[in-house]
């Protein structure tokens, strides 16, 4: 799984003077993933929960959160709870032998920590014990047998911790400023926090130098493809993150929709054409990943979380605002296995699949209209918080939540709209121009026969 970048910054480099969290999931082709919203609950003694494969004793509360999700599995890939905890995870691979049992999926453990913790630290309390209980050995894939360890960024509005395990191993560490992750590990010689035996091992099995040092990340490192190629995202990603100050919305966004531009592993013909691996990820071949979503999320005293979800691969497509109103828009909570002309996922999906065929001449009128719209909504996002946050001053929660819900409801909307314009507008022009073409079209044609996407 050659997946997924995630972003933490601290609250001295943010422009909101809180601490964010920014992440592109990234997935195997053709896998939807959802926006979901589940509420506070509490359960009676002995109750269970279903993750993906097992099921385990259920906590006695769980807080409400916020969730990407793929369609078909439990847990997230990324999410946020009512307690401001925001959590990012990232695939990786150690030395470490795969255990022959099913364990937890590395996205179950980020959701059960958003359940069942109310900061970074007990989130880290929460996946490291059910990691050591039940182990991670769970595929990651709809089409495919794909298996892997977990780092985990885990954001609150006080404290940012990096968690990264290998089988039921692990280490974590305070981050103090701002960090971006990929598919590598990070953590070296400096952490704050380890399992019993985590060098031990290392030692044991000889990973490093009888006189060395331990260093986390280079004895546990597995030789694979997909910690190779993750090294010049994680490099990318610091860069940009520490290229500015200060951060925003927009700023992290932009990181999130970089293809390597300027740099001497941009892409040589275009981002769609799928030789190459970057931030915002275009699928190599049939199988492999590609963005599938990407969101950014802060804490604000008065609003709580608030955040921003966009669906597809970021440099095509919409941020749109969401709140913690117990609400979401049904067009982004639906989306399945197949097309669906009623969720906003899979409409963006299929306008990027037209862009794909000739980036070149497609890219740039989508590009356009996805950022005025991103401008617009932003600008529109700013108005409405400053009436919810006077309307919540004023005791009036029901209308302060009623005007964030639709506004999040008009953004999905409009969203809905552009993409529909777009996507008739390309859709007559490659007719026009005899049908689809070009170096992706078979790609495109079997992306379309899986997913049961109506084209042209």
């Amino acid at each position: 799984m050659l997946s997924c970048d995630t972003m933490a910054v601290a609250a001295k480099f943010s422009r909101y003077s809180q601490n964010m969290l920014a992440k592109n999931s990234d997935r195997p082709t053709a896998e939807a993933q959802k926006l979901v919203f589940f509420p506070a609950a509490d359960y009676a003694p002995g109750e269970t929960v279903r993750c993906t494969d097992l099921e385990i004793p259920q906590a006695a509360h769980t807080y409400a959160m916020i969730g990407s999700q793929p369609y078909w599995t439990w847990g997230f890939e990324m999410g946020c709870n009512e307690k401001g905890l925001m959590i990012g995870n990232e695939a990786q691979g150690s030395r470490n032998a795969a255990e022959e049992e099913t364990g937890l999926l590395g996205l179950d453990l980020l959701r059960l920590a958003l359940e069942r913790a109310a900061t970074a630290k007990e989130g880290i309390a929460v996946i490291t014990e059910l990691l050591e209980r039940y182990g991670q050995n769970a595929n990651a894939s709809a089409l495919r047998d794909r298996r892997y360890e977990n780092s985990y960024l885990l954001v609150d509005p006080q404290e940012i911790w990096l968690l990264e395990t290998a089988g039921r191993q692990w280490v974590a560490a305070q981050i103090p400023d701002k960090l971006g992750i990929s598919n590598c590990y990070c953590l070296g010689q400096d952490y704050d926090m380890a399992s019993a035996g985590l060098e031990a091992l290392a030692r044991e099995k000889h990973w490093l130098a009888p006189d060395a040092p331990f260093h986390f990340a280079r004895s546990y490192t597995l030789p694979a493809i997909r910690q190779t190629l993750a090294i010049p995202r994680m490099r990318r990603l610091n860069k940009l993150l520490h290229q500015q100050e200060r951060h925003d919305f927009l700023s992290l966004s932009n990181i999130l929709r970089d293809h390597f531009e300027g740099e001497i592993t941009q892409p040589r013909f275009d981002a769609c054409t799928g030789n190459f691996y970057s931030i915002c990820m275009h699928p190599i071949s049939w199988g492999e990943s590609e963005t599938t979503a990407s969101l950014l999320a802060r804490w604000d005293d008065e609003l709580g979380v608030i955040a921003a979800w966009c669906p597809c691969q970021p440099c095509m497509s919409v941020y749109l605002p969401v709140y913690f109103t117990g609400y979401l828009p049904a067009t982004l909570s639906a989306p399945g296995k197949y097309f669906d002309e009623d969720t906003l996922w899979w409409k963006v999906k299929r306008l990027i699949l037209l862009v794909s065929s000739d980036e070149a001449r497609f890219a740039p009128s989508v590009q356009k209209a996805c950022a005025m719209l991103d401008i617009r909504l932003s600008a529109w996002a700013a108005q409405e918080e400053a009436v919810a946050k006077k309307l919540l001053a004023e005791g009036k929660q029901e209308e302060a939540f009623a005007r964030l819900n639709h506004l999040m409801d008009e953004a999905a909307k409009e969203a809905s709209q552009m993409v529909d314009a777009q996507y008739a507008a390309l859709r007559e022009e490659l007719s026009s121009l005899g049908g689809l073409y070009g170096t992706q079209k078979e790609a495109i044609e079997t992306y379309c026969e899986y997913a049961k996407i109506p084209l042209l």
